[in-house]
């Protein structure tokens, strides 16, 4: 594990911390949360641990995050912020962004959704989901929903990051020349990814499934042994009064 969970945001009703790389968002079913980023956030703020949720075991947390990806995790003060934003989710108007440093690979390549984001600079990425591999490890897409684990299409909207392009701030984009273990001077592109509704490994399987899996990824790209290059960097979502509420690091 890298670094230490941050409170990026404070309010009375909710928290946003900051996941350091290989920290896990919750617990397991029946462990305790230390350890976890949910157990870093309760120290400081106990409430979370009294919200009732999807599952027990998760608190106040109100969507996870791989392990190894980092970035802004929600989590409920109050149980009734907790129930106002899972209705927002359900209604697809909770948006997060992510940053990925990606490499070219045809390997897990399934879909031509890198024509349009070569040509205007932007591609939507959609399909159903079906678990894969030993375990149940890793999920591939599929157009076709009897294959699927749910009748759900969940789309993953794909964007060129510019440098110097104020609407990432946060992000430093790397377009070419970054080292990557086992394959230096592999040019790499930085992708700014943005889902409404969320499935396990989606970015992760949707870039690859489009010929661009991320540098780090040994499920679905190219095993290097380095850090997951994808980071949650920004959620929007409309608060308790039907504002826009935007946080973005």
């Amino acid at each position: 594990m890298t670094g230490a969970p941050l409170i990026a945001y404070e309010s009375p009703s909710f928290i946003i911390a900051d996941k350091p790389h290989g920290m896990p968002t919750v617990p397991l079913k029946g462990r305790s949360p230390e350890g976890t980023l949910l157990g870093a956030v309760a120290r400081l703020y106990p409430e979370v641990l009294s919200i009732r949720g999807r599952n027990a075991w998760e608190g106040g947390a109100l969507h996870r995050l791989d392990t190894a990806t980092s970035g802004l995790v929600i989590f409920a003060r109050t149980q009734a912020f907790y129930d106002h934003l899972s209705r927002i989710q359900a209604d697809g108007l909770f948006a997060k962004s992510y940053s990925a440093v990606t490499i070219p690979s045809d390997r897990l390549k399934g879909t031509d959704a890198d024509v349009a984001l070569r040509a205007t600079g932007k591609a939507g990425i959609t399909s159903y989901f079906r678990s894969y591999g030993p375990g149940a490890r890793q999920v591939r897409p599929t157009l076709d929903i009897k294959r699927a684990d749910t009748p759900v299409l969940y789309t993953t909207s794909v964007a060129l990051s510019v440098p110097g392009d104020l609407s990432a701030p946060s992000i430093t984009s790397i377009t070419s020349g970054l080292s990557v273990p086992g394959g230096p001077g592999i040019p790499t592109t930085t992708l700014i990814c943005t889902i409404t509704r969320g499935f396990r490994h989606q970015i992760r399987a949707h870039l690859a499934w489009a010929g661009h899996p991320i540098v780090g990824d040994d499920l679905y790209g190219t095993p290097d042994g380095g850090i997951l290059m994808l980071d949650c960097f920004s959620v929007s979502f409309p608060d308790e009064d039907g504002k826009p509420f935007v946080f973005t690091r």
